[in-house]
């Protein structure tokens, strides 16, 4: 199947241009595309007309998308490739390109193999780079028209380039005239002309002098956060996203020069704690892009987007955000390209149209009108008309007399184990967070009539009767009652079964990781304090013993999951995971604590446990693992810290963690032990 809009042909995504039998194409009225497949499958194809999707199977890793109108240049692992009409065009330029910034309608500048900066002109199919400067790890790059200068944000630190110094890369001075050679993670400009950049995790802006002074030394929950990319939407906003944090996502309000507001934005809104990259369109909308998908901003609201809508995959790329000259959107991720062709789609208030798709009272339908009396269940089947919201929408109900509060159900379905007699209404409306949409409520009427025994006529007889039949009627009655009470005690025990098998599968699954069979990262920190609590009263000589903390992942693990996929990844930690819990002694804690990362804690000497974790790292890269992939080797990074009395565990887990991360920038394979810990007395060397 392809699709034609107006000036070209091209697949919908890579699952509907396989091969396969297509017997006909229908379009909703909520302009989502339906297809029958090979006789035996009804598909819906999400966000049809809005997204365009693209899947390039033979290239290792797409970074991101430098737009040019109808012609776009996709920056891969490969190398640079021209793309247009949704069709993938030859290797222009070898090599591991990540992203670029244009300094000209033709010309950029791209960072490449992270250890070069290009400056390169690009027309049609001929790409013609006449400079290369050497530059560590470019992360960051803003061009001012207005003064003609490039502003290099990498592990070098903030660099400048200009027209009037074209042969070299200046460095940027501080107040006191000294080279800021910390490294720098993002740069922007302030209304195109005065740059602010992160610069050694911390703010910084340039003077009318030229110097760089700091602006934000301390982040809000500066523990853990880590700035990553940062956009200006006006003189007086600037927007951080960084990782690492309660809220990865600041709103920065200034007030001349100075900060005179930080608003941490809630995780909720955008979907993540981990914001990757930013972008501020021409439209004055803000887009945001997170391991869980992308959020967009129009100053009004907020909006999520993710592979339910159409986003060819949720984990965006970091720089994986650009806009075209037509105000289209290209989003880079793990997977391949989205195109997001109408972005201002996304901001559009719907209906969610909630229906009842299915009543059933006990084993029948619901008529319309009354029924007789029954303590049969109530179970009802809800559903949406508005099929491109359906799979993020939710539903709440309230059955009156009944429910105090509202009910939320994510299925769809609501049971009752019985409704009271008489007339009831049942409320259900539907709920979409993602578009911030709450529908109007839909009433299911229940009339169910009163059992026999409450009717007047009947009660009137039992007056009359109470001097003759009393010992009659209430042996029926109690034989009613205790049958009713069997029946309901049968179906308490049964419930009680289920939950209690529910409460045992959930207390396993919080305390161990699914797929390692380690400990999970809640457990393992619990743990960690446990230990660390009963570390620090001191023995029977008074001495407080102290533990050894690691911190180590696989080396290149992203590349095992691009390469031969997600299953042989998860193969792979499995495998850890079995060789770790074989090796593992009683009193040592091991945890997967999140992703390919995990958690080392050991007892005793400093210099015994450095040897104890680095035979357990040995176990894992010493010997191949067996995956359907074949034979494959790892490496291990890892970061150690000492714990100390006087110390929260965090802090220590922190030490680590920069250790880890000095780790593989020195070249993976390697343990790497802190810099607070070499620095003690009993280090050995």
């Amino acid at each position: 199947m392809r699709s034609f809009n107006g000036s070209y042909w091209s697949f919908l995504n890579y699952d509907l241009s396989r091969e396969q039998d297509l017997f006909f194409a229908f379009v909703d009225r909520n302009n989502q595309l339906w297809t029958e497949q090979d006789s035996v499958e009804l598909d819906k194809m999400v966000g049809w007309g809005d997204w365009e999707n693209f899947d390039p199977h033979n290239i290792r890793s797409v970074w991101s998308v430098l737009p040019n109108g109808a012609e776009q240049v996709i920056f891969t692992g490969q190398g640079l490739y021209s793309f247009s009409r949704h069709v993938l065009g030859k290797q222009i330029k070898n090599g591991n390109y990540f992203f670029a910034e244009r300094d000209g309608q033709n010309a950029f500048w791209a960072p490449v193999d992270d250890k070069a900066l290009l400056h390169c002109i690009h027309i049609k199919n001929d790409l013609t780079c006449d400079r290369s400067f050497a530059v560590e790890r470019v992360t960051g790059l803003a061009f001012s028209a207005k003064t003609s200068t490039l502003w290099i944000a990498s592990d070098d630190g903030l660099l400048r380039w200009s027209k009037d110094r074209p042969e070299h890369l200046m460095p940027v001075l501080d107040t006191h005239g000294t080279s800021l050679k910390m490294a720098s993670t993002a740069v922007a400009l302030r209304e195109g002309r005065v740059p602010w950049a992160i610069i050694g995790n911390m703010l910084y802006r340039q003077d009318q002098n030229g110097y760089f002074l700091p602006v934000v030394t301390h982040w809000p929950n500066a523990l853990a956060f880590m700035p990553l990319v940062i956009r200006f939407s006006s003189k007086n906003d600037l927007w951080i996203g960084g990782v690492r944090a309660r809220n990865g996502l600041l709103h920065l309000r200034l007030d001349g020069d100075r900060v005179a507001k930080i608003d941490q934005v809630d995780p909720a809104l955008v979907g993540s704690e981990l914001v990757f990259s930013l972008l501020w369109d021409t439209r004055h909308r803000l887009w945001v892009g997170t391991e869980n998908g992308l959020a967009g901003f129009d100053g009004h609201q907020w909006i999520r987007v993710t592979k339910d809508d159409g986003l060819i995959s949720a984990n965006i790329n970091q720089q994986g955000l650009s806009e075209d000259q037509d105000g289209t959107i290209w989003i880079t991720t793990s997977r391949g390209v989205s195109h997001l062709m109408h972005p201002e789609h996304l901001f559009l208030k719907q209906n969610l149209n909630p229906v009842f798709v299915k009543v059933m009272l006990g084993e029948r339908l619901l008529p319309e009108k009354a029924v007789s009396y029954t303590r049969d269940p109530l179970m009802i089947t809800l559903g949406t008309l508005n099929t491109a919201l359906a799979s993020t929408s939710y539903y709440r109900y309230r059955l009156d007399g009944v429910d105090q509060n509202w009910i939320t159900t994510t299925t769809g379905e609501i049971r009752y184990n019985f409704v009271p007699p008489g007339h009831s209404r049942l409320i259900v409306q539907a709920l979409n967070d993602n578009r911030n949409l709450v529908s109007d409520p839909i009433v299911l009427e229940i009339r169910m009539e009163r059992p026999w025994w409450s009717n007047w006529p009947l009660i009137a007889l039992y007056i009359l009767s109470v001097v003759g039949l009393p010992y009659t009627l209430n042996k029926l009655r109690f034989r009613y009652l205790m049958k009713r009470q069997r029946r309901l005690e049968a179906l308490v025990e049964e419930r009680t079964m289920e939950m209690r098998a529910a409460q045992a599968a959930l207390e396993q699954q919080a305390r161990q990781d699914g797929l390692t069979k380690l400990m999970n990262r809640r457990t393992a920190e619990a743990s960690v304090k446990r230990l660390l609590e009963k570390l620090s009263r001191p023995d029977d000589l008074g001495i407080m013993q102290s533990a050894t903390l690691a911190l180590f992942d696989i080396d290149y693990f992203k590349s095992i999951n691009d390469r031969f996929g997600h299953a042989i990844g998860d193969e792979i930690l499995t495998g850890i995971g079995a060789r770790l819990l074989q090796a593992k002694r009683q009193e040592e804690i091991i945890g997967r604590y999140g992703g390919e990362e995990f958690l080392i804690v050991v007892q005793g000497d400093f210099v015994e446990a450095k040897a104890r974790i680095t035979a357990l790292l040995a176990v894992l890269s010493d010997v191949p693992f067996e995956t359907k992939a074949g034979t494959l080797s790892i490496g291990c990074s890892a970061g150690i810290a000492r714990t100390r009395p006087e110390e929260a565990w965090e802090d220590a887990l922190e030490r680590a963690d920069q250790a880890l991360y000095k780790a593989k920038i020195e070249g993976r394979s390697r343990i790497i032990v802190s810099e607070r810990d070499q620095d003690d007395e009993d280090y050995p060397g």
